[in-house]
């Protein structure tokens, strides 16, 4: 075992990813300690998973919380004292140690990009050692257990358990696989599974009289309230050191366009049974393939800064839990995203597009399977517009457009901005124009549609919204007549079109003339005194199309410095919100890497200080580090932009 003695790290992160899977399967620690608190569903909902070790009848606590059959906290539980964690882009690892025991704990999920069929599967790793430090003779025993839960989202809601080749499950009594779309809400179909030998149902609780620990065997026969009964799925092992699997079978995981499709895992599978018996045979080789990735992501994110690496570290499984790997039956892959805490819509475009640079930087494939859902919407026949479509449903339900359908809550020139973009992108990433153009010549022709209208409609944007909704409308958007523009020019270079070019040329001319400030440049045309952040521009020079003056970029950045608050930079004069996916891409507009730096440390000492535990946010005050409503959203992919 490494030296639990070793210095605490400095990070804090503002939660700390365990069992990170898939936007219903995402198990965090919101504590600074292991066991300071009940582990947590990214929404904050307690999904309870609990460790420890019993040692000579004792039982000492390394990780959850315990409650009595009504739910009332029971902290008068021994703990050993949590000496260390650190956190790599796929493992995350307590150490614990008191005067009779040293444990280490790692929860590993193998969300490795680049292999699709790994990637994919519903299962997460814990594997865990104990070494008892004296040389006495002692009972011990270690305990895990996970509760049932994780497999509802309604108080009322009750379980069955049963057993399986492999170990033991339990899931909803009422079975509606799809059945429950929107935003704050859990999983209440499929079933969870925990995949160990000694895995067994235990009725735990808490002799409040004499302070213990208490468990019994459960009652196979009968089904429990998943919340108020204190029956679990757990593991009693005298096996000092181990490996213990969970997995959840969600039995279909999208419904697209009227059909269910299955998670992509079963196509090299075969069936859930297949994966896991492949899954827990291939452990050894697939943390050594976690260990070698994530030691080889955060040396290169390293070379940025310190702090970056920090982020990168934490923010990585994150933006992969965050979506759903499928093939549509046209044999198309697709992959699905949520949007996490904001409104619950499925493939969004607009976080499709910040969170594009990890997908491109790993497999870009991924990146298609983003947008095939849009273009989809587009050509279903139900979609009249002539701009692109926001989303393709509410998750994991997608059977077209689901964010609000009145013409003034549309966002037409962020949204085509965002897949000509995309598209543009992409091509360029891969190193060829198929992707474009397969979907420029199909009918009803999309992408040329999408160019037109914003050549029209895109230069000065009417009184819509753009991605940053939050914010509310703010006509004559400059911001969003960037976008406007590069994706006009990159539509261009994409179809070798001189029209678009020269179009998106005599526009970018314009745009620095009627947005001139004395620093940085207007937040709207026609408001004087205004400023924001730009951070659309980046493709024009990542794409090399050429369109915006190198003097625009410093000038930005010089504007950035000045306005930069305690936590990072605000996105606009109007409030002290900042966005962290916006200030990263301003990073790549400038060579100055003290610049970079600073804003990588502002982001850092948010995440680090702030007194909102949840999975990163990427909308919080720049003044006072408090989050304001988004979380565990993947538009923090953005933050790849700097290793792209």
């Amino acid at each position: 075992m490494q030296n639990t003695k070793q210095k605490k790290s400095n990070f804090r992160a503002s939660a700390v990813p365990l069992v990170t899977v898939d936007p219903y399967f995402s198990v965090w620690s919101f504590s600074d300690t292991l066991y300071g608190d009940a582990t947590r569903h990214w929404t904050g909902r307690e999904n309870r998973m609990n460790a420890g070790i019993i040692i000579d009848n004792t039982y000492y606590s390394l990780m959850g919380t315990f409650h009595s059959s009504k739910r009332q906290v029971f902290s008068g539980l021994e703990v050993i004292e949590q000496k260390s964690i650190n956190i790599s882009p796929l493992i995350t690892t307590y150490e614990f140690e008191n005067e009779l025991a040293r444990v280490k704990l790692e929860f590993i999920t193998p969300l490795l990009l680049r292999e699709i069929d790994i990637l994919s599967r519903p299962l997460s790793y814990i594997e865990y050692t104990v070494e008892i430090k004296d040389k006495n003779v002692h009972d011990v025993r270690f305990y895990f257990d996970i509760s049932p839960e994780c497999c509802v989202t309604d108080w009322t809601q009750e379980v069955e358990l049963k057993s399986s080749e492999f170990g033991i499950f339990c899931g909803n009594t009422e079975q509606k696989v799809l059945g429950r779309t929107g935003d704050n809400i859990c999983i209440d179909w499929g079933y969870l599974h925990l995949i160990h030998k000694d895995a067994r149902f235990i009725q735990r609780g808490i002799d409040l009289y004499k302070c213990r620990f208490v468990m019994s065997e459960a009652d196979t026969k009968k089904t429990y309230n998943a919340f108020n009964e204190a029956v679990v799925m757990a593991v009693v092992t005298e096996e000092m050191s181990g490996v213990i699997a969970i997995a959840y079978d969600d039995i279909k995981s999208i419904e697209y366009f009227g059909t269910h499709l299955d998670d992509f895992y079963k196509e090299s599978d075969g069936s859930f049974n297949n994966m896991v018996k492949k899954a827990v045979s291939q452990y050894r080789e697939i943390k050594k393939k976690c260990v070698l990735f994530s030691e080889e992501l955060s040396e290169e994110a390293s070379k940025v800064s310190t702090e970056y690496e920090k982020i990168i570290s934490l923010i990585y499984r994150q933006v992969i839990a965050a979506h759903k790997l499928v093939r549509d039956t046209d044999g198309n892959i697709l992959f699905i995203s949520k949007e996490c805490f904001s409104n619950g819509c499925a493939a969004t475009l607009d976080v499709s597009y910040p969170s594009m640079p990890m997908l491109l930087k790993y497999n870009p494939e991924l990146v298609k399977g983003m947008l095939l859902p849009i273009i989809k919407v587009a050509r279903s026949g139900n979609w009249d517009k002539e701009f692109a479509p926001h989303d393709a449903g509410c998750y994991p339900c997608l059977n077209g457009q689901a964010y609000e359908k009145e013409s003034d809550a549309q966002m037409p020139v962020e949204e085509c901005g965002n897949i000509l973009i995309m598209t543009a992108v992409l091509c360029n990433t891969l190193g060829n124009n198929d992707f474009a153009e397969e979907n420029e010549y199909l009918l009803p022709n999309v992408l040329k549609k999408w160019a037109e209208y914003l050549i029209e409609n895109g230069y000065d944007p009417g009184d819509q919204l753009c991605t940053d909704d939050f914010a509310g409308k703010w006509p004559h958007n400059c911001n969003l007549s960037i976008k406007s523009i590069i994706a006009i020019g990159a539509y261009g270079k994409l179809f070798d079109d001189r029209r678009f070019t020269d179009i998106a040329k005599k526009y970018a001319e314009l745009w620095v003339k009627d947005t001139y400030a004395e620093k940085g440049t207007l937040l709207a045309f026609d408001r004087k005194d205004t400023w924001s952040i730009k951070y659309n521009i980046i493709w024009d020079k990542l794409l090399n199309l050429g369109l915006f003056p190198k003097e625009v970029y410093k000038k930005e950045v010089e504007a950035y410095k000045a306005k930069m608050c305690r936590y990072g930079v605000p996105l606009d004069c109007r409030s002290d919100y900042a966005k962290t996916d916006w200030q990263a891409w301003t990073t790549v507009m400038t060579e100055d890497s003290e610049y970079t730096e600073t804003v990588y440390r502002k982001i850092y000492d948010y995440i680090n200080e702030t007194v909102d535990r949840a999975p990163v946010s990427d909308w919080y005050s720049a003044e006072r580090g408090r989050q304001y409503v988004f979380q565990n959203r993947s538009v923090l992919g953005a933050l790849f932009i700097n290793i792209m």
